[in-house]
């Protein structure tokens, strides 16, 4: 038996370590395009607000901790290009040596994840402007705090990830405004516990902006849709993931 598995944060290396307590005898291989696996993306905020010290927490197992205890290959840096269903068989990239080969399995896993939703405005492909998806989203927003030193950041969408993010950019001296193009923040709660998030933000000397969307992204500020400037020397995306299909 030969159990290929797309995909290596949450669910695919679950899916590996149960299929190996199912079938001790099974070849068990797990692609990951990434250069990390199993990580804690609800943590990463907190790593850059300081309440986590320790980076190796965001990424406690690593291949060769499935290789020891699951007799499990994780293989990073390898995007599987295309599946052939009929013949059973994976075109697979090796990202860094550019190597293509096939790899035949009986049972196959997608487990491919989410990406952060990069919504259509102009100047969202400038140097400043972010999502907060992965370990890589996550080391490029430190390096752009480290290297250019922003004072005002603008952060779209008031999902878990926006929230999370306002929280620790205040923490670390930024000023932070929030842009929510609904009436509400937190659009998952009913608008008398929604008052209360905002309320909790603006304490913490967040600017909240709602029913207001961005139109526009330039070098030193953003255009909102109600033709208020807003200055920000970084933008983070924060406005929802879709299935990477």
């Amino acid at each position: 038996m030969r159990i290929l598995i797309i995909g290596a944060v949450a669910a695919g290396t679950s899916a590996a370590a149960k299929a190996r307590r199912n079938n001790e005898e099974a070849d068990i291989i797990v692609y990951e395009k990434d250069y990390d696996i199993s990580y804690s993306g609800c943590g990463m905020p907190y790593y850059i607000g300081g309440d986590i010290q320790d980076r190796k927490t965001l990424t406690p197992r690593d291949p060769k901790y499935f290789k020891d205890r699951y007799n499990v290959d994780v293989l990073i840096r390898h995007e599987v290009l295309s599946i052939d269903p009929v013949k059973n068989v994976l075109h697979v990239k090796n990202l860094e040596t550019n190597e293509l080969f096939l790899d035949r399995y009986d049972k196959l896993v997608i487990s491919t994840g989410a990406r952060a939703v990069i919504p259509p405005i102009k100047g969202v492909d400038k140097d400043h402007v972010f999502t907060f998806r992965t370990i890589q989203d996550m080391n490029k927003i430190i390096t752009h705090i480290h290297e250019k030193k922003p004072k005002n950041v603008v952060v779209v969408g008031s999902g878990y990830v926006g929230l999370e993010a306002c929280e620790n950019f205040v923490k670390i001296g930024l000023n932070v405004t929030l842009v929510e193009r609904l009436p509400q923040v937190t659009s998952g709660l009913d608008d008398d516990m929604a008052v209360h998030v905002q309320k909790h933000l603006e304490e913490k000397n967040v600017k909240v902006l709602t029913g207001q969307s961005v139109e526009m992204i330039e070098d030193e500020y953003v255009l909102l849709s109600k033709g208020e400037k807003v200055p920000a020397d970084m933008v983070l995306l924060a406005v929802g993931v879709t299935p990477n299909t």
